[in-house]
Parts: structure tokens; C-alpha cells; sequence
């Protein structure tokens, strides 16, 4: 319908029309208390003003008299009979069908002022009854949720899982959207719109909105395993891609490699030992679809490095040579720069920044394995100071077990031969620990005479791998001839033991490979250098 020009005139005149109205009505209403009100107070004051008909207290109880039932009245008459009764909004006034009449009593408020009173399903059937309007299909889709990348550096990968092939990596604070999620990984798109995924670890994100992020419909399948099998026994490990790289171990036939990268013809693998190195892949054999799937490198170390290393600590001592029964000859500040001549045992042959030659312990060195491997091996050391010697009684033209190296070994080789006695700790005689007591005296450190008070790390480390033990450690056993820590030794190397054995056999050497000293083997002391 069209609505006549005019027309919004039209009615916004007679709106207006009927508000003046309604106005005028309600004021002639509110006026009639007020009008009986005044009525009453000019009589009063009519009957006061004469003041020869009335004593002046008759007049003021008369008055008294009208305005007490008058007002006893007024309370106990309901609002609705002082208050026009409110009209019907069909209800039409003055004849005019177009007047709206609204009623103006006041709502009732009632009686609940906690809250909203229970009603019956029944009561909102009006409302139930009412069309439902269907949302609108955007509202109802999935939306990406921001987020970013919590770690240092976060690798994005093709799938939900560390079996998945690495994609590449993102740095801390670089954005993401989330789109789906799955058993702690997401499901995301970066910011050149790649689609990875992410553990969730690995990302600042509001959890409460990850929630609701849908589960990931479709996942990729898993890529084969990355992984090759040496083909020929004896494969070499070696430390970089090329034969003119060191070699660290020989592989057997049948072991299987993770393959990590590639450069050329070389795999860079992982061993089950957890040793990484490199192998030439013919040797290799490689299932389909594997190899191009094994990232490319473009770059190898130098085989040929500069050998040097750097001063861990302060103050470090710089010998004679490789032993603290050695005289010093200075000291090194920390960080100074090495020049590595040689190595023998653990301790190197060093070449300081003033042209000072001279031997520094490992445990003191700030080097890489890279390096080490590269350094020359010292077949022979210099011979201790005479005056740190054992005497000349107790000196004996006694070979050294063939792994044993070191100063306290040799010195401790020595001694082989000598009597045990039980308290013994001088060159006439030794026990256990008086035997390892007194070797240590000589290079300055002072051990009680108790096999179970020299296991302390007071005294040094603590070493309980019998593979990682080096010569020169103090070995301990437990319930040999009583109970708890009974007896200790000097390792020298290869498994072998210089030790103070028994009243029979004296000071001697026995092995901790196998048989009686492996079944008693607890543990070891790397003493301080």
C-alpha cells in the first residue's frame, strides 16, 4: 500500500493533537485533591477570620474535627477511585476514531525482588510458536584461529607427528593460523600459505579458542621411515663426507641407520648408539622414495681444522708434563688459545699464546671431538721429576699393563710386587688402601687410609659407567673379604687393575672384565688434577 503524500504529516499533526489532549485531561484529574484540599482551607479560614462568632478555640478544634476523618478517609480509599480509571486502548475519546488513549496508572511491580519468578514451560508457548530464523551459513564455519611461534625455533612438518618429514622451521613470534587440531597438533597455514603441522607445545595461542577448533578430517599418511642398512660388513664411519675425513667406528653388515642429511654421494647417519657420522650410500641400501625425501646439504666441515682449543677456567697450571707430579710452569688465563701439539692419555701437549710449550689437562680444555680426533698421539712422555720417584729400593724394572698411560699408572706399576700388609701404607708394605693412598701422596693428594672413605667426590667424580673409566681412576668393590665398600685400585686401562690384592699375591694387576671383579665392581672416583 502507498502511503498518500502528506500522510506522514497528516498523522505527526494528530499524534500530536492527542498528547495535548491526554494532558489536558490528566491535569483536570490531578487537580480535584488539590481543588478539595483548597476548598476546605478558605472555609477554615472564613469560620477563623470571625473572631466574634467563635471563641479562637472553638474555631481550631472545628478545625481539628474536619481535617482528621478527612485524611483517615484519603488513606483507606484505594489509588484507583482518586486516579481516573485507565481507559482501553481500543477505546476512542472525544469522538476522534484516531485517538490513541494509553493508560496512566502506574505497572504493577510485585512482589519478587530476587530475580525472576519460575514459570511453566506452557507460559512461553506464544513465544515457542514464533517462525525460527536460521542462522546464516558464515556463522556457522569454522574460523582460523590465531597464533604464534612460543620456541626458539619450531619445526613445521607434513604431518601430525615427528615421523613426519621436516618442512622447515619458523623463529620465535612468526605467525600462524590454526585451522584444525589433532592428539596435540595443529593442523596450520604460515604466513606464505603453506600448509604444516605444529605440535602444540611449540605455540602461544588462547586454549580456551584452540578447543574449539574441529578435528582434522583428513591426515596425511605416514612417509616411509627415513632409514638405510649397511650392505657390506665393516662399513666406516667417519667423522665428515669424504675419505679424507677421520674414521670414528666400523659398522657391521645389517645395522640400520637413521639418514639425517646428504652432500653428494655421503649420508649423514645415526647409529642405534646414537654416534652420528657420515657413510658413502652405495654401501647403503634404501627403500623407494626415501632418499629424495633426506635433506640436502650444500656445505662440509674442513677436514683439515686448526687444532687449537681454549683455557676453560682461571689459573689453570701448565706442566711439565702429562701429570700433576710434574713441575709447573705457569699459568693460563681463562679463554686463552691453545695451539694443540699432541695428546697423551688425557692430558695435551699445548703451545700457549707466549710461545710456552707445555701439557695441560683435558678436563681443563675447551675443545670439540672434531678437533681432538685430529690431534697426534704422544708415544712417549718425559720422565717425572726424580725427586717424585718412588725409592730406590721399591723401583723395579716392571712393564706397565700395554693399556696404561699416564704418570700415576706408571708410577703405580712400580709397585707391582710388593708385600701386602694389612695397615700397610709405605713401601714396605701396602693394603688396598693405603697402596692407592700412598701413589696419590706423590702427586698431592691427600686420601684417608679407608677404601670406603676414599669413595667420596670430596676427592673427585663420581664415575659409574665401567666403559666410560679412563687410567689413573680409583676403582671400588664391594663384599670382597666383608661387607659394603672393601677394596679399591688404580685403573691403568683396558680393564686392567693395579691394586693390592691379597696376602698372597701382593701388589699385582687383575682385569674387571668379567669373573670375580666384575660381579664386585660398584664404582669409580676420577681424583681432582
Amino acid at each position: 500500500m502507498t502511503t498518500p503524500p502528506g500522510s506522514a504529516d497528516h498523522d505527526l499533526a494528530a499524534l500530536q493533537l492527542r498528547a495535548d489532549r491526554r494532558r489536558q485531561r490528566y491535569a483536570h484529574t490531578a487537580q480535584r485533591p488539590t481543588m478539595l484540599a483548597s476548598t476546605i482551607a478558605t472555609r477554615a479560614r472564613q469560620i477563623l477570620a470571625r473572631e466574634h462568632a467563635l471563641p479562637a478555640r472553638y474555631a481550631l478544634h472545628l478545625l481539628i474535627g474536619i481535617l482528621v476523618p478527612l485524611a483517615i478517609v484519603l488513606h483507606q480509599t484505594p489509588l484507583a477511585l482518586i486516579l481516573p480509571a485507565p481507559t482501553p486502548p481500543a477505546a476512542l475519546s472525544d469522538g476522534n476514531p484516531s485517538d490513541l488513549v494509553a493508560p496512566m496508572a502506574p505497572l504493577a511491580l510485585g512482589g519478587q525482588a530476587g530475580g525472576e519468578t519460575p514459570a511453566p514451560d506452557s507460559a512461553f508457548a506464544a513465544i515457542d510458536a514464533l517462525p525460527v530464523r536460521a542462522a546464516r551459513p558464515e556463522m556457522l564455519e569454522a574460523r582460523p584461529l590465531a597464533a604464534t611461534i612460543a620456541a626458539e625455533a619450531a619445526n613445521l612438518r607434513g604431518g601430525p607427528g615427528t615421523d613426519y618429514d621436516k618442512l622447515g622451521d619458523l623463529p620465535v613470534g612468526a605467525p600462524l593460523l590454526l585451522l584444525a587440531q589433532v592428539d596435540g597438533w595443529y593442523q596450520a597455514q604460515t604466513s606464505d600459505g603453506r600448509g604444516v603441522w605444529v605440535a602444540a607445545e611449540l605455540l602461544d595461542m588462547d586454549l580456551a579458542a584452540a578447543d574449539l577448533l574441529p578435528q582434522a578430517s583428513s591426515i596425511p599418511a605416514l612417509p616411509p621411515a627415513r632409514v638405510g642398512t649397511v650392505a657390506e660388513e665393516g662399513l666406516n664411519l667417519r667423522d665428515g663426507p669424504g675419505t679424507t675425513f677421520v674414521g670414528m667406528t666400523k659398522l657391521p653388515a645389517g645395522t640400520r641407520l637413521d639418514l639425517l642429511a646428504r652432500y653428494g654421494d655421503w649420508f649423514q647417519v645415526q647409529a642405534p648408539d646414537e654416534q652420528a657420522g657420515w657413510v658413502l650410500g652405495q654401501y647403503l641400501a634404501i627403500g623407494p622414495g626415501v632418499v629424495e625425501r633426506v635433506e640436502a646439504v650444500t656445505s662440509a666441515p674442513d677436514p683439515h681444522p686448526a687444532l687449537v682449543g681454549r683455557a676453560a677456567f682461571g689459573n689453570i697450571n701448565l706442566r711439565g708434563g702429562p701429570g700433576v707430579a710434574y713441575d709447573k710452569l705457569g699459568t693460563l688465563a681463562a679463554g686463552a688459545q691453545l695451539g694443540l701439539l699432541g695428546r697423551y692419555d688425557d692430558w695435551f701437549k699445548i703451545r700457549a699464546p707466549g710461545g710456552a710449550v707445555g701439557w695441560v689437562s683435558s678436563e681443563l680444555l675447551q675443545t670439540s671431538d672434531f678437533i681432538v680426533r685430529r690431534v697426534p698421539l704422544v708415544r712417549d712422555a718425559p720422565a717425572p721429576p726424580r725427586s717424585r720417584q718412588a725409592p730406590a729400593a721399591r723401583r723395579q724394572a716392571v712393564p706397565a699393563p700395554a693399556a696404561s698411560a699416564g704418570g700415576v699408572v706408571d708410577f703405580a706399576a712400580q709397585l707391582v710386587g710388593s708385600r701386602y700388609v694389612w695397615g700397610g701404607g709405605g713401601p714396605g708394605g701396602f693394603d688396598c688402601s693405603g697402596f692407592t693412598r700412598y701413589v696419590y701422596q706423590q702427586y698431592g693428594l691427600d686420601l684417608p687410609h679407608s677404601a670406603a672413605a676414599q669413595y667420596s667426590t670430596s676427592y673427585g667424580t663420581a664415575i659409574s659407567d665401567p666403559s666410560q673409566l679412563r687410567a689413573g681412576d680409583l676403582v671400588f668393590f664391594v663384599n670382597t673379604y666383608k661387607r659394603g665398600i672393601s677394596h679399591v685400585g688404580i685403573y691403568a686401562g683396558g680393564g686392567d687393575v693395579v691394586q693390592a690384592i691379597s696376602p698372597k699375591q701382593g701388589v699385582g694387576v687383575a682385569n674387571i672384565g668379567g669373573g670375580y671383579w666384575a660381579q664386585h665392581y660398584y664404582g669409580a672416583i676420577r681424583p681432582s688434577r
